[in-house]
Formats: structure tokens, C-alpha cells, sequence
């Protein structure tokens, strides 16, 4: 018997025979199921190596296959093939542990029923003391049975322990020589072969039959001769785990470093940050009173020039009133003589007041809305406190449609952007935000708020009266931007639009000149039409009710002189931008024509255009150019260059070819006419790609060429294109709504009448109407109901 102080575990650890307690403990933990937390009943280890009772691994593989996921391991989420689960191999190391486990004695001294005297005896007063241990039976014995069993060969090299020492020392046992184990197929042989062919364990019977020596060349071996040489193979394939084990300690210890690096270095930013709000508060508040002391400078400043302003104004009313009424006097009377007398007076007193008028200014020279509001960046405050800020805001920014979307003949919709003083968007909102109108509260009914996308929300109601009205947005009980919006109830329907042409402008001015190839337009501050005419590379100017009014520019290479005008837009101050692709440059203008600047500059990497194409200027005065040979989209603030986006391709988000764009009504969205590649893309303002349109007009025809695109301020998308189907061309203009989807169809070709033949320029008007710039030679400027 074994009855030394130390042993080696079967994990291969020297123990000592002192910590039983704790030996049984390993035991008792290594034999024990990690998913049901009981001891393993018929272990079964997988092909990860890990070991599970064989129900726990059924009950997993049946929820998986509820899940419709595949099979795996709980610990590891190795795959398991389902194919191989009913072939998985026992444990039998472990079961023969859970075996030694459940007859282990409690302690040294206690007595013990011998297993083979309670198995064989009709009594169980018969029933003797354990003394012995039979560490390859793993049976306890008494000595009666003990020498019994000593008596068989069989049995006779069998390692016995006492039972004291087995429960004082319980890892000496493992150390003992292998049980055998027996075929499956020949239950009376024990498996001593190894077929290496196969890689199973055979019993000799199975070498005559299944596994005959060289019939597909089985090679096998007594397994009791070829244990050294198959332990020092299954080294050699274990011993990299070594290395990666201490990799992957490594990696683990640099991921434990760094998310320990993480938490100190965010802590440390929140201190940071924590303290530079409170000097932004502290700053905001220090600055609030030089800042409404700024405001009450600028508003006096600006009364001084209004009253300046109105006294010219009512100074010049006296003088044509007295002109007017001597004018009145004189005629009334009849003395022919005294008014020939003062013909030539009274037409060089009108001629003089009459350039004076046409020179000066009548319209107020600053108005509210010159008080702009801009946020600064509260970190600027603490890098330089003497920054110098026009105002700060008492509200987040907000963004909104200009004018109400009427979605059916009764129904309105109102789109919101909110975003926070740091230009973050703010969701959540949409119990936050009310609505007043000036018609009073029973003008709204069925209001609902819902927040479409992330800080962008839907304002629905149903208006009593279809009239106009002003709408005011509070959130959080104060009124955003300060300002009201305007709802125009008398929008288009484009879903039954009545495509009747109710004016044709073809000839302006005094000797009625021809429009020629007006394909550039443009809607002005005060509702003006302004179009390119091509024979005198002049534009010409509407007044709101399609009367003329003046020309702006002309032939030339000079300031507020063109050569070929290929984009036009109005900013919010009513000045002019106008891009010319063979100077390859963008010039701004007043309404009268005077040059202000121009940019565009040769030798710069960005800036530079190649025949620049549409032009349109945000809210926010970012002012958008197609720049169309250089495929890319360019964007300035303050008449400099600020970024660009865009490159050649025929995949959406390049470019064939950018002809014209412009921006929804919360300028979140980008719309661009892609020539080349004939479709309509949709980016952010910053360039980053959301959709494309291909198709323009519907099931009858699908039109090519997009041109001319305006967001109308309705809430719809305006396309003009032309194509060429059958051998006969169709012009359009289509109508896509807010979400994408085509709505209506202005067709060139209408009761087989063409209308026009080639519509480039498209805006509408304030009222509702649509204005068609026809862009081929002896073409006409159509405004369309």
C-alpha cells in the first residue's frame, strides 16, 4: 500500500497529504458540470475539449435550434456539427473521478459498508467494514472480500490503498495504472490496439474483421508499446500552447492597461470639460451686459439712419407733390401760353426728380433681421475671453421649412430641426414643442407633433379657414428663432396639377428685344425673375408680376461683365451670384449691377472652377457651386473657399457631370442634377452621400438629361430634363414629394401642343406659380399655373 507524504495530482501538481480537505475539493470541483452546477452525469467532452453532462449539451442544442442558430459550444462557442453529437466520445477519466467522488469517506476512522459484501449479501447485518481501497476496481472492501479478491489472477496486480489514506490522501490513487476498457462490438476484449489508420482504439478481434493489416493500409500497434512515443507526438502538438498562452495573457493584460488608460484619460477630459462650462457660464454671464449694450448701439445706430432715411424720403414727397400739384394748377386753367411758357421748366424739374428717385434708395436701408444672432464656440471664450461676440443666444438654433408643406387641400405640415447651442441635434422633443397661431387657438385642429428623424419633427394640423397665417413654434415655452413662420395655404396641388400656361414671356424692354435661349433662372428677394438672355450675355430682371424692369451686365471680360452665364442665385441680402464657364469664374452683384467680387482664382487646388454650373445660397449663407469638369461640388462662406466634396464616377455619390442643386427647406438636404449619369443625388449639406433618383417621370416615359431643380417652398422637388424615347423627343418637368416619390408630370408636349422644347431653369413664385426657363434658341420663358 501507498503511505507517502506527498503525491502528484492528476493536473499534475505535488500536493500535500496534510490538505485532503482541499485535494477532495479539486476533485469535487473539476467533476463538476459548468451549465446545470451538479456532478456530471455521463460526461461527454466535445470537440473544443470541454466536458458537459450529456443532457445539459441536448438541452443547449435543442434552444439553439429553437433560435434557428447553430449548434456550439456554451463556453467557448466553438461550432459543433450536428452530424457529430451523437458520436461524442464519454469521459471516462472524469466519469471514474464523479465514481471515486461519491464513495470518498467523509473523514479518516469512519466506518464503511464494503461495496462488494452489500452487492453479494441477502443480510445486511452481513455486511462487513471497509478497510481496503481498489484503486482499478474503485471499489471499497473489507478484508474478507480484500483477500478474496488477491486470490485472482486477474485481480492480483491491482494497486489497494487503505481506506484511511484514501480519505486522507485522496490524489495518491490517481496516480494509479490505467483501468482497461472494452470493445463495444467484442464485449470480452479489452481495447490494447491503437489503429493509426483509423485513429480509434481496437481490440484484437476487430484486427481480423474491421482493421486487417494491410487492407487500406491499417497499421496498428499494442497501445501499450507505443505510449512513450505517442506522448512525446502530443508534446510536440501541445507545446505552442505554451507560447500563444502567454500571448494571449499578454494581450489580455495591454487590453486590462488600456481600458484602465481609458477610464483615467475620459475622467480626466470630464474634469476638463466640467470646467470649461463653468467658465463659459461665468463668461456668458460677464458678457451679457456688454452684449445687450451692443444690441441698444446697433439699434440706435440704425434708427439714426432710418430717420435719416425717412426725412430724405418725406423731403423728396414734398417736392414731388409740389411739382405734381403745380403741374395740376397749371394745366387746369386754360392758359396755353403761361404752360409753354414753362414746358421746359416743369420737363427738366420731372427729369431731375425723376433719376433722383430712380437713384436713391427707397427701400429701408436696415431692418430687423440685420441683427444676426451667431453662436460661438463656448470654448473660445476661455482661449480668448475678449473675443468679440455680437450676441448671445437665449435659445438652441432651429431650423425650419420657410413656409407651411399643404399635403392635401386640409391638411398642413410644418418640418422642425432643432438643434442645442453646440449645433448637436436634440431628439426627444416632441411633447416640448407647442404651436400658437395669430388666427387664435380654434384655428388649429387634429395638431400633432411626431419626431420623423433624429431632431427633425412633423408638425401636422388641419386649418379651420384655408387662409394664411402665421405660425409660432415654442419649445419649452419659448418662441424658437424669435421670429414666426409663414403658411401659405394656397400652395400647388401637384398631385392634380392643371398644366394651363397663363403667360408667355418672350421680348423685354422698350423695344421689345427677344429672349434668346433663356435657360438660366432665378427667383430675387422680392419675388423678381431674373433669366440670362444668351444673344446679349445680359440678365434680365422681372418685377414679381412679370413686368420688366431693368438688364444687369452685358458682353464682356470685365467686372460685372459675361461671356457665357451658366448659374444664377440670390442670397438672403438680395445680392447676386452668377457663374460664367468661360471665364470659369463667379462674380457678385447687386441688383443694380455693381460689382462686388469675384472668386474662382486660377492656381489654386480648390477654388478653381472648371465651368462652373448651378449655384445655390443657404439660409445659413454657404453658397453651393456645381463645379462641373472637375466633378465636385463646391462650398464658400463669406465669398471664400470653405470645403468641397465629390469626384468623377458613374456610382452613386461621384459625379458625370453636376449641372445644378439646391437645398430642402431645413437645408439638411442636398439635391444635385447629375448630367452625364443622368439622375438626381441626395447628399447632406457636408457632402455625405443618402440617395439618388433615376427615374424622373413616371410610367409613361422615363426622361433623361436632368438640368434645371428647385425645392419649392411647399415642401416638393422640382426637375427639368429632356429625352429622347422612340425617335421623338419628351421634355418635362417632374414633381417628387418630400419622401422621394413622384407626384405629377408638366409635360412639353400637352393636348398636342408643344409648350416648350428644352426646360432648363425652373423656380416658383411665392403665389404658387411655376416659372420654365426654355433653354433652345428662339425658345420663351413660360409661367405655368
Amino acid at each position: 500500500m501507498t503511505t507517502g507524504q506527498e503525491s502528484v495530482s492528476w493536473s499534475g501538481v505535488k500536493m500535500s497529504s496534510t490538505d485532503q480537505d482541499k485535494d477532495w475539493q479539486q476533485i469535487e470541483d473539476e467533476v463538476t458540470c459548468c451549465i446545470c452546477g451538479d456532478l456530471f452525469n455521463e460526461p461527454k467532452t466535445i470537440p473544443c475539449l470541454h466536458t458537459f453532462c450529456k443532457r445539459c449539451i441536448e438541452r443547449s442544442i435543442d434552444a439553439n435550434k429553437k433560435m434557428v442558430a447553430a449548434v456550439s459550444c456554451p463556453l467557448c462557442r466553438a461550432p459543433l456539427p450536428e452530424d457529430e453529437i451523437a458520436s461524442i466520445p464519454t469521459n471516462f477519466t472524469i466519469d471514474s473521478l464523479v465514481k471515486i467522488l461519491l464513495k470518498r469517506p467523509k473523514q479518516s476512522g469512519t466506518d464503511i459498508p464494503c461495496d462488494n459484501c452489500q452487492e453479494s449479501s441477502v443480510s445486511s447485518d452481513e455486511t462487513l467494514c471497509a478497510t481496503i481501497w481498489c484503486v482499478e476496481c474503485e471499489k471499497r472492501l473489507c478484508d474478507t472480500c480484500y483477500a478474496a479478491h488477491s486470490q485472482w489472477a486477474e485481480f492480483k496486480k491491482h494497486k489497494a490503498v487503505s481506506i484511511n489514506e484514501f480519505a486522507d490522501n485522496p490524489l495518491t490513487i490517481l496516480a494509479a495504472p490505467e483501468k482497461p476498457e472494452y470493445c463495444s462490438k467484442h464485449s470480452r476484449q479489452t481495447l490494447d490496439l491503437y489503429c493509426e489508420t483509423c485513429g480509434i482504439l481496437i481490440c484484437r478481434d476487430c484486427t481480423v474483421k474491421d482493421h486487417p493489416r494491410g487492407h487500406r493500409n491499417h497499421n496498428f500497434d499494442f497501445i501499450n508499446d507505443i505510449g512513450d512515443e505517442e506522448r512525446r507526438k502530443m508534446k510536440q502538438v501541445t507545446d505552442p500552447l505554451t507560447q500563444l498562452l502567454e500571448r494571449v495573457n499578454g494581450a489580455g493584460k495591454k487590453i486590462e492597461h488600456c481600458e484602465q488608460q481609458i477610464e483615467v484619460e475620459s475622467n480626466g477630459h470630464i474634469e476638463k470639460i466640467r470646467a470649461v462650462y463653468c467658465e463659459v457660464h461665468r463668461l456668458l454671464h460677464q458678457e451679457e451686459q456688454a452684449t445687450v449694450e451692443t444690441i441698444n448701439t446697433i439699434k440706435t445706430s440704425m434708427k439714426k439712419r432710418l430717420n435719416l432715411q425717412k426725412e430724405n424720403a418725406k423731403l423728396m414727397e414734398i417736392q414731388l407733390a409740389s411739382c405734381g400739384d403745380f403741374c395740376t394748377k397749371i394745366m387746369a386753367v386754360n392758359r396755353t401760353r403761361q404752360m409753354l411758357t414753362y414746358k421746359k421748366w416743369i420737363k427738366t424739374r420731372v427729369d431731375e426728380l425723376t433719376k433722383e428717385v430712380k437713384h436713391t434708395s427707397l427701400d429701408p436701408e436696415c431692418k430687423a433681421s440685420d441683427i444676426v444672432v451667431k453662436l460661438c464656440n463656448p470654448t473660445e471664450f476661455v482661449n480668448n475671453p475678449v473675443c468679440a461676440v455680437s450676441c448671445v443666444p437665449y435659445l438652441p438654433h432651429c431650423s425650419y421649412s420657410k413656409y407651411g408643406q399643404l399635403v392635401r387641400p386640409d391638411k398642413v405640415k410644418v418640418t422642425v430641426t432643432l438643434r442645442d447651442y453646440f449645433g448637436s441635434l436634440v431628439v426627444n422633443q416632441s411633447e416640448s414643442l407647442k404651436i400658437q397661431c395669430n388666427k387664435g387657438r380654434e384655428f388649429l385642429q387634429n395638431v400633432h407633433i411626431e419626431e420623423h428623424s433624429g431632431g427633425q419633427y412633423y408638425i401636422w394640423y388641419k386649418p379651420r379657414r384655408m387662409e394664411d397665417h402665421l405660425l409660432s413654434v415654442y419649445w419649452r415655452e419659448s418662441l424658437v428663432n424669435h421670429e414666426e413662420i409663414e403658411v401659405l395655404v394656397r400652395m400647388r396641388d401637384y398631385a392634380n396639377i392643371k398644366q394651363k400656361v397663363i403667360k408667355v414671356i418672350d421680348k423685354y424692354g422698350q423695344t421689345n428685344k427677344q429672349l434668346v435661349s433663356p435657360n438660366m433662372l432665378a427667383k430675387g428677394l422680392n419675388n423678381e425673375v431674373i433669366v440670362r438672355d444668351s444673344s446679349t450675355n445680359q440678365l434680365v430682371v422681372f418685377d414679381k408680376h412679370f413686368q420688366f424692369s431693368h438688364v444687369i451686365g452685358g458682353a464682356g471680360s470685365g467686372k460685372g461683365k459675361f461671356q457665357f452665364i451658366t448659374g444664377i442665385a440670390v442670397d438672403k441680402w438680395g445680392c447676386l451670384y452668377v457663374a460664367d464657364s468661360d471665364l470659369n469664374c463667379v462674380q457678385k452683384l447687386n441688383m443694380n449691377g455693381e460689382f462686388i467680387t469675384q472668386f474662382g482664382c486660377q492656381g489654386q487646388s480648390f477654388g478653381e472652377f472648371q465651368c462652373p454650373r448651378g449655384l445655390h445660397v443657404s439660409q445659413s449663407e454657404l453658397l453651393f457651386v456645381c463645379d462641373r469638369y472637375n466633378h465636385r461640388i463646391q462650398v464658400f462662406q463669406d465669398d471664400e473657399f470653405s470645403y468641397c466634396f465629390g469626384q468623377h464616377g458613374t456610382e452613386p455619390g461621384t459625379f458625370g457631370g453636376p449641372v445644378d442643386l439646391t437645398l430642402n427647406n431645413s437645408e439638411d438636404q442636398l439635391f444635385v442634377t447629375d448630367f452625364d449619369n443622368q439622375w438626381v443625388q441626395m447628399f447632406t449639406p457636408k457632402g455625405q452621400f443618402l440617395k439618388v433618383f433615376c427615374s424622373y417621370a413616371g410610367p409613361i416615359f422615363k426622361a433623361q438629361n436632368p438640368v434645371g431643380i428647385y425645392y419649392t417652398p411647399d415642401g416638393y422637388l422640382l426637375v427639368s430634363s429632356t429625352s429622347t424615347h422612340g425617335g421623338r423627343g419628351l421634355y418635362c418637368v417632374s414633381v417628387f414629394d418630400d419622401s422621394g416619390n413622384i407626384v405629377a408630370c408638366i409635360d412639353g408636349n400637352h393636348q398636342g401642343r408643344k409648350r416648350f422644347r428644352n426646360p432648363c431653369g425652373v423656380v416658383v413664385m411665392d403665389s404658387g406659380q411655376i416659372v420654365i426657363a426654355d433653354g433652345s434658341f428662339g425658345g420663351n420663358m413660360l409661367v405655368v399655373i
